[in-house]
């Protein structure tokens, strides 16, 4: 903002210094106005501690499990932490002040989404990232959680039922670490086929 309304004072002064057939002097054009709001804006970004792992001041954050398990292995965003966490702990909303993004919009720009508990498979949470309704689309095609199939087409199923959550959660760090090491080309040809994949969510077939 402060870049912006500068720019736009800055473009009027140039363009009436043009109109009288002038070339401004640009030492002169910024005045110390200027210079005092562009020197707050640089303070204001500088911060002596670490950044926050939360969009928002949590109630009762004490006992938020999140948080704790946050304050337990140590993810504090230190700048040697090659995991940084940032928790918003609400809704996606084009309305918000924070993050003006309605949820579509925010996973065309992740990479990857993550839906491990029991709950989400059965929403819409994993369609609205292509990544497909898990768990149907293993009743659909009959699949095991570790069929190459549908690993290449971009979805991991994490198999819940059979496994204890020890196992679970290796389960889906082994997902996460192949992924992560996956090359850029090799991301985007999973994410145009997990995108050919989402027709078969249409209701069209599901209802059938």
């Amino acid at each position: 903002d402060t870049a912006q309304s500068v720019k736009e004072k800055f473009g009027k002064k140039l363009y009436n210094a043009l109109l009288k057939g002038e070339i401004p002097d640009l030492n002169k054009i910024l005045d110390r106005d200027d210079i005092t709001i562009m020197k707050r804006a640089i303070f204001s970004t500088q911060r002596h501690c670490l950044p926050p792992v939360t969009t928002h001041n949590m109630i009762d954050d004490g006992n938020d499990p999140i948080l704790n398990t946050i304050r337990r292995i140590g993810l504090f965003n230190n700048r040697t932490d090659r995991v940084k966490v940032i928790l918003h702990p609400e809704f996606l909303s084009s309305t918000s002040p924070l993050l003006p993004l309605d949820y579509e919009e925010f996973v065309r720009g992740c990479h990857l989404g993550v839906f491990p508990s029991y709950y989400e498979p059965w929403g819409y949470t994993p369609d609205y990232v292509t990544e497909g309704r898990m768990e149907e689309l293993r009743s659909h095609f009959q699949f095991h959680s570790s069929s190459p199939f549908l690993r290449s087409s971009g979805i991991y199923i994490v198999d819940r039922r059979f496994r204890s959550p020890d196992e679970s959660c290796n389960q889906l760090t082994q997902f996460l670490y192949g992924f992560c090491q996956q090359s850029r080309r090799q991301r985007i040809i999973q994410r145009n086929r997990t995108e050919r994949l989402s027709d078969l969510l249409d209701w069209r077939y599901l209802g059938r």
